[in-house]
């Protein structure tokens, strides 16, 4: 993710707390925006995004630890889960993409 993206979302008000206070779910949230409206493996997500699997995973569904599921990107509903051919998927959801399309004409009127 560009450094200015990754701050955008810290910065913006539009985004959930859970969202600003994590460079992991603010990675998986602007990958998959700009995948969106294709669905990406969690596999995919690490690999294209250097984050370990593992993190992906807990930043998306939440682990009971550090990465809460309250703070869950899934229970945000920031990212929706799609069931396809025995595999999980997962998609920028209509609330995740809002958000970002907001934070960033935010962002065009500050440049001005």
């Amino acid at each position: 993710m560009k450094e200015e993206e990754e701050t955008a979302v810290k910065k913006s008000a539009d985004a959930p707390p859970s969202l600003r206070r994590s460079r992991v779910r603010s990675e998986i949230v602007m990958y998959l925006y700009s995948k969106y409206p294709k669905v990406s493996h969690p596999e995919e997500v690490s690999r294209d995004t250097g984050i370990d699997l593992k993190n992906v995973l807990w930043g998306l569904r939440g682990n009971g630890g550090w990465f809460k599921e309250s703070d869950a990107l899934l229970k945000q509903g920031v990212v929706e889960q799609v069931e396809h051919g025995g595999s999980t998927y997962y998609r920028l959801a209509e609330r995740g993409k809002s958000m970002i399309e907001s934070m960033h004409k935010s962002q065009a009127r500050i440049k001005r």
